[in-house]
């Protein structure tokens, strides 16, 4: 399939809107750090278990990690994910998150249920 027209230009419809962010650089100094906190923070968490209490604590613990992300409601009902944040010990912080960025407070999606399970089962 040619994604470009004739002129040369990118087809908008096939390829997307270009994002003139993409082109930049990082905007503060601090956007990389907040961004992999949470992962350089589980990294620290998971050396320091495995130099302290051996090689089964954090294998433990990623598996209990890998279960909790695979747990959630139905599809088109968010979920809380209160099982992650209990075992990363971030249930008890208030983030941006927390205030901010709740989408139940702005507004309800109405989803046709029935539609939203067969795109889960990968039935369309």
């Amino acid at each position: 399939m040619d994604t470009s027209s004739y002129t040369g230009l990118p087809n908008k419809l096939c390829q997307g809107l270009t994002s003139v962010k993409s082109t930049l650089t990082t905007g503060h100094i601090l956007e990389k750090s907040e961004t992999t906190h949470i992962a350089s923070r589980d990294q620290f968490h998971h050396h320091m278990a495995r130099s302290v209490l051996g090689i089964q604590a954090p294998l433990k613990l990623q598996t209990e990690l890998q279960i909790a992300n695979k747990i959630g409601r139905l599809p088109g009902l968010p979920s809380s994910r209160m099982m992650l944040d209990v075992l990363r010990g971030t249930n008890e912080d208030i983030s941006f998150d927390d205030i901010l960025n709740n989408p139940r407070e702005f507004g309800e999606i109405q989803i046709d249920p029935h539609l939203t399970m067969d795109k889960n089962d990968q039935l369309f």
